[in-house]
Parts: structure tokens; C-alpha cells; sequence
């Protein structure tokens, strides 16, 4: 290549020419506005977490079984009837101390029943918004599992939400509506009882039910791929995170002066202040942002040319049937049931087989999250590194922390089943949780690589699926699990939740891309109209 200058040819340097390009493909950029928006989703979804997951404790402060009176006497009686007997054959019948001891008897029933009516007082109307409610195990089981009925509902619909209007919109519903109903079930708990607090908690799952779309979508708008693994974990970690704030939340605000009541409030502010956040600074996408600069706007998009500003329709068709679509779609169900049937059924396990309630231990319900936030964290700083560096092709990376998620968690369930030991028990559900978190940097981000313009609404699909499968999961433990301190019994559960993580992950292994999909370009389905009204509008050959 060559040019004049001064009436004479000048050669122009090839090498320069070559290298100035790839400057200009590979734009740099510190730090700047989009790990601001990271940290804004990450708080979003820490909120939203703690606002779904504290009511496991807040329902203990809540409610209170008051012993029935009749009990008493009847122990109180047996009570002196012992005593009365032992002071008879010890003291022969001494007048005076048989009558110091009948006293005693007394004042320890009057003790009792004045205890009992102060416990009942607890209960009395005249508390008010404070009272703690007698509700039966049962219905407070309905409670807890109201939000996941309206989250399961509306997790496609949601994501079309996101789809149509943006990934912050549904997140604004989500925090707004959790901040309302938060404040105001205390209130409704008193007019309503426990009917009204379901439906305020169905209103909450419903709202909640866009999150992992909305997070997905801001993602791929956000995050450039060559830093989607660390950013993306990051922004998961806020699950983790809002579930150990809201085990401890819950325990310090019910003993402090304002009650349990206090924890409703509290988690409600939060909301607010969340939702304030991200409708003041949080953005869409890049282009929405009023103060980013073009040149972190370019480093983010150079490499995401295939983002579409517009929202085209979700190409159902085209998507579901793509192997790759499915392969995730089957990692997605395998992990997430196993993990549940650990993070339900598990604690149960110990606490029948072994004797330790772990969900009311501090320590032990903690533990296992604070070792998987620190995990999900380094998981996704060593994938951005062994892909940055060529140490290993995204796709390989993918299958790695995927099968280190599943393996993980398959060896811990089937360890488990063999162990009579307390802390290996324990210390075999932290492993499990903290390989579990290796998910984020596989079959999640995954997602992102095969569709970055629809992959909120393609995992709701997968998510709606995973939600189908976790019914399974109490109809198989009552009827394989007839006696809860057999562990026999309890093996072959834990061998079922293993296989199914094994095998949906090997069909990951095998199946899953990381490439773009053809579907995912937003012209894929315009240009597929047009070859069919090209078709139809093609002369049919003369006879």
C-alpha cells in the first residue's frame, strides 16, 4: 500500500495500519458506569431476596401455640401427688412440712395459670398490630408457600414485561409492590388473619416473578462477554446475600421493642429505597443512560453488535427447538430440583436422623451461604480469566463450572445418606451449596451466549419448568419416606436427586453451544417470512 507525499510514493506501514484496526475493534475501559449498574441489580435482587426469604424466621416471631390450661392442672396435680409421696415416706408425715409443701403446690399453680393467662395476653386483640396469632402448623406452611404459587404463575408473563419494556421496568414492579405489602401486612395479619397475609404474599410472588428474566435481560445489556462471568455471579450473589441478611434480620428485629412488626417494616424501607435507587440511577441499557460516556458506551456494545435497541417477538418456535436450548433447559431442571430437595428436605434429614434442628441454628442455616457467596465470587473471576487468557474456549469453561455445580452437589447428597456424623453433615451441606453456586457461571450465563436479546424470556420458560419439576419432590419424599428417622429410606431419595443431577448434566456436556444462535438475530424471523412469501410468489413451472 502506497500514497504520495511530495510528488513521491511513500510505502504506508501495513503492521501500523493492522494494529491501529484492532484498537479500534477492542476498545479498553476501566471502571466506570457499568459496574455501577451491576451493583444497582445486585442490591435490587438482594432486597427483593431478603423480602421473600425472611418470613421463614418472622413467622416463628409471629405466632405463638399457647398450652392449654387443663395441661396444667393435670401436671400441676401430678406434680403434688409425687411430691406428697416422697414427703411422706421421707418426713413420716410431718404436719408442718406436708403443709409448707401443699402451699408450695399452690403458688406453683397460681404461677402457672397467672404465666398462662400472660401468654394468652399475647394473643389478645387489645395488642393489637402486636399480638402474636395461634396458628396451626399447617397454615403456616400455606404461608410460607404462598409466594412461590404467585411466583410460579407469572414468571413468563414477566418476562414479556421485561421483553416489551426493558429488564428495569419489571425489577421496579417487583421492589414497589414488595415495599407496599411488606409495610402493610401487619395490619392485614390483625383485620384479615392468615387469609389476607397469603394473598398479600401471592401479590408479592407475582411481583417477584420477574426478577431472574429482568436480571438476565440487564445483563446481556450491560456486561460485555469478556467480563460476564464475574459480573454476572456477582450480581447472583445478591440471592445468597438477602437470604443469610434476612435469617439474622428477623431475630434482631422481633426482640427489639417494636416486635415482630418491625421486620415487615424494615424490609419494606429497604424496598422503597431500592426501588428509589433504581429508578434514579439505574438504566435499561447503555443507550438509555443519561451520563455515560461514549467511549465506556463503545467498549460495552462494540463487542454486542447483535443487541437490538427495538424488541422484536420471542421466536418460540425457532428456540424450543434448538437442542442447545434444551440442553440448558435440562441442566437448568436437574441442578435447581436437586439443589431445592437440599435446601428443603435436607435439614429435615439431619434433624430426624441425627437429632439437629439446622434450619434454627443460627450458625448451621448461615453457614452454607456465607461459603457460597465467597464462591460465587471466585467462580466467576477464574472463568473470566481462563477464557480472557485462552486457557480455555468459553464453551469448555461452561461445561466445567456446570459439572463442578452438579458433581458437587450429587457427592454431597449421596455422602450424606452414609454419614451418622453431625459436622460432616454440616460441613457436606456447605460443599454442596458452595460447588451449587458454580451454576452461575454455567447453564445461567449460558442463557446469554445462545440468545442475548430474549434470554429473560427463555429462562422464565426454563424456570416454569424447573417449578413443575419441584412439585415432584414432596409427593416423592412422602411416599418413599414412610419413616423420617430411617435412612435407608432416606438413601434412595438422595440417590434419585443425584442421578437426575448427573444425567442432566451430562446431556449439558453434550448438547450446549455458546455460540450466537441463528434465532436470536432479530431479522431471523423477517427474513424467514420473506423466503416464504418468496415461495409462494415463485411462478410454478408449465407442464
Amino acid at each position: 500500500m502506497a500514497h504520495v507525499q511530495n510528488g513521491e510514493y511513500k510505502k504506508v506501514p501495513v503492521e501500523d495500519v493492522a494494529e491501529n484496526v484492532t484498537k479500534l475493534k477492542e476498545p479498553t475501559y476501566g471502571y466506570g458506569v457499568r459496574h455501577v449498574q451491576t451493583f444497582i441489580f445486585f442490591f435490587s435482587l438482594l432486597v427483593g431476596y431478603l423480602a421473600r426469604a425472611h418470613l421463614g424466621v418472622s413467622i416463628v416471631a409471629m405466632t405463638y401455640y399457647p398450652p392449654n390450661i387443663n395441661d396444667i392442672h393435670k401436671l400441676g396435680n401430678e406434680i403434688s401427688h409425687v411430691r406428697r409421696t416422697l414427703n411422706n415416706l421421707t418426713l413420716e408425715n410431718n404436719e408442718s412440712d406436708a403443709s409448707v409443701l401443699e402451699k408450695n403446690d399452690v403458688e406453683s399453680k397460681i404461677y402457672y395459670e397467672e404465666e398462662l393467662k400472660r401468654m394468652r395476653n399475647i394473643t389478645s386483640d387489645e395488642n393489637g398490630i402486636y399480638k402474636k396469632y395461634n396458628w396451626s402448623k399447617p397454615i403456616q406452611e400455606m404461608i410460607l408457600t404462598s409466594s412461590y404459587l404467585g411466583y410460579c404463575v407469572m414468571q413468563y408473563v414477566m418476562s414479556m414485561v421485561a421483553q416489551r419494556w426493558g429488564g428495569k421496568f419489571p425489577l421496579q414492579i417487583g421492589l414497589f409492590v414488595n415495599g407496599f405489602a411488606s409495610i402493610v401486612t401487619p395490619w392485614l395479619a390483625f383485620w384479615g388473619g392468615w387469609k389476607a397475609v397469603c394473598a398479600c404474599r401471592i401479590l408479592q410472588g407475582i411481583s417477584q416473578g420477574g426478577f431472574f428474566p429482568s436480571i438476565q435481560t440487564l445483563l446481556a445489556q450491560w456486561v460485555p462477554p469478556n467480563e460476564l462471568a464475574r459480573l454476572s455471579s456477582f450480581v447472583y450473589t445478591g440471592t445468597v446475600l438477602g437470604t443469610i441478611i434476612a435469617f439474622q434480620i428477623g431475630g434482631i428485629l422481633s426482640a427489639s421493642p417494636w416486635g415482630w412488626p418491625s421486620i415487615f417494616w424494615g424490609t419494606g424501607v429497604l424496598c422503597f429505597f431500592a426501588f428509589i435507587v433504581l429508578t434514579i440511577f439505574g438504566a435499561a441499557t447503555p443507550h438509555e443512560h443519561k451520563t455515560i460516556s461514549e467511549r465506556e458506551k463503545t467498549y460495552i456494545t462494540h463487542t454486542m453488535n447483535n443487541i437490538n435497541i427495538k424488541k422484536p417477538r420471542v421466536p418460540l418456535k425457532a428456540a424450543l427447538s434448538s437442542k442447545h436450548t434444551w440442553a440448558v433447559y435440562s441442566t437448568h431442571i436437574g441442578s435447581s430440583t436437586a439443589f431445592l430437595f437440599v435446601f428443603m428436605q435436607v435439614p429435615s434429614y439431619i434433624h430426624y436422623t441425627l437429632g439437629v434442628n439446622v434450619k434454627n441454628s443460627g450458625l448451621f442455616s448461615s453457614l452454607p451461604y456465607v461459603a457460597s457467596f465467597f464462591a460465587s465470587i471466585f467462580y466467576g473471576i477464574l472463568s473470566d480469566i481462563l477464557t480472557n487468557k485462552k486457557i480455555l474456549s468459553v464453551k469448555t469453561a461452561r461445561r466445567l463450572f456446570n459439572t463442578i455445580a452438579q458433581i458437587g452437589t450429587a457427592v454431597c447428597l449421596i455422602a450424606v445418606s452414609y454419614t451418622k456424623d453431625v459436622s460432616l453433615a454440616v460441613g457436606l451441606l456447605v460443599i454442596a451449596q458452595a460447588t451449587h453456586v458454580a451454576i452461575h457461571v454455567g447453564w445461567m450465563v449460558n442463557y446469554i451466549d445462545l440468545t442475548s436479546n430474549y434470554s429473560g424470556a427463555i429462562l422464565a420458560i426454563g424456570n416454569t419448568f424447573m417449578n413443575l419439576f419441584t412439585l415432584m419432590i414432596p409427593v416423592l419424599v412422602s411416599n418413599i419416606v414412610i419413616d423420617v428417622s430411617n435412612q435407608t429410606q432416606w438413601r434412595v431419595m438422595f440417590y434419585l436427586m443425584a442421578g437426575l443431577a448427573l444425567v442432566t448434566n451430562a446431556i449439558f456436556v453434550v448438547f450446549m453451544s455458546a455460540e450466537r444462535q441463528p434465532w436470536d438475530d432479530p431479522n431471523y424471523q423477517k427474513t424467514d417470512r420473506e423466503e416464504i412469501a418468496m415461495e409462494i410468489d415463485k411462478p410454478t413451472k408449465q407442464i
